[in-house]
């Protein structure tokens, strides 16, 4: 298997394909997977905040939480 074709295409939607159908698909999975780390990193900042809140909210005593 060539670097070019790492087993996320098969080997014949690769082979009909022409060097800047191939170059402009690369492009769009990096912006889709760009655009997913963007997400992943936002959603851990979110459960890190809820994290702490939650850890803050733990650590008050008893009646401050009522």
């Amino acid at each position: 298997m060539s670097k070019l074709n790492s087993g996320a295409l098969p080997p014949a939607s690769v082979a009909g394909k022409d060097g800047h159908d191939l170059i402009a698909l690369a492009q769009k999975l990096a912006r889709d997977a760009e655009r997913h780390a963007l997400l992943s990193a936002s959603l851990a900042s979110q459960a890190d905040r809820l994290m702490n809140a939650g850890l803050r909210q733990l650590e008050r005593p008893a009646v401050d939480r009522n």
